[in-house]
């Protein structure tokens, strides 16, 4: 049995536990999480399977893995007060923000990662970006991959790009969920219900990205393989691109950027 702690229990580590939940993991789990509002956490955690602990000590206490979850405001006092309990531990944080270098102080001797998971954990549909260096051990490695390779795809990048290649997989399923609004809109407009237009572009969106994962393709070329000459696609991208497209959403990712 595999115990995995969660200090903080908002919408991301709730995405994970989902995930978990539906995966052949779930026999193989169980879960703890501490947050400070008892009330809403007793609540959250219910729906999910979850024990809910009344410190985060006690969390500690429990569970042999402690995935930091808190807002990033919240680590340094978190780790403060549970350096001691933390001892033995593996501790995964997905703090935005948090690098290596800021844990490295606060966790001397403990095994730590910094990762970036997103929401689509929850439908096994994730992307992980994992910070290097760390320092895990190869059994951690392997931990970190037992538990996230079942609802998620796993990309270690360097310390100089986590930042980056996290804000593409945690805002990018924003930006997707923005086009497939305008999909379904434009799908609307020509008279299709509502509801049809909406499930129509959700199964667009998903099904290009899957074929990405699936093949390894670089986008182009995937783009160019269904813009048959003369086409109605190709008709679209150039329209697109005339609207200037690629450049408002290279602009949205360094927008992103320049407020870190």
């Amino acid at each position: 049995m595999i115990s995995v702690g969660f200090i903080g229990f908002g919408k991301m580590a709730q995405a994970i536990v989902a995930g978990w939940n539906s995966s052949s993991l779930h026999a193989d789990l169980q879960v703890f999480a501490y947050a400070p509002h008892q009330d809403k956490l007793k609540a959250n955690c219910e729906k999910f399977d979850v024990v809910p602990c009344a410190s985060a000590a006690e969390l500690c206490s429990k569970s042999e893995t402690v995935i930091l979850a808190c807002k990033p405001a919240q680590v340094s006092s978190v780790l403060e007060e549970c350096r001691d309990a933390l001892e033995g531990r593996f501790v995964i944080c997905l703090a935005a923000g948090i690098t290596h270098q800021i844990l490295d102080g606060a966790l001397e001797d403990v095994a730590h990662v910094s990762i970036m998971p997103n929401t689509a954990m929850a439908v096994h549909a994730g992307t992980l970006v994992v910070e290097t260096p760390n320092t895990m051990s190869a059994a951690d490695e392997k931990l970190l991959e037992e538990l996230f390779s079942p609802i998620s795809s796993i990309v270690s990048v360097p310390d100089s790009l986590f930042g980056i290649a996290g804000t593409i997989s945690g805002c990018g399923p924003a930006f997707l969920g923005l086009f497939a609004e305008a999909l379904a809109d434009a799908g609307v407009k020509y008279g299709l219900p509502r509801a049809s237009a909406a499930k129509l572009a959700a199964g667009a969106v998903y099904g290009a990205g899957a074929m990405l994962l699936q093949d390894g393709v670089e986008p182009a070329v995937f783009k160019n393989e269904i813009c048959s000459p003369g086409g109605t696609t190709i008709r679209g991208i150039v329209t697109l691109e005339k609207d200037g497209f690629r450049k408002a959403v290279i602009e949205a990712i360094e927008a992103i950027q320049e407020k870190k």
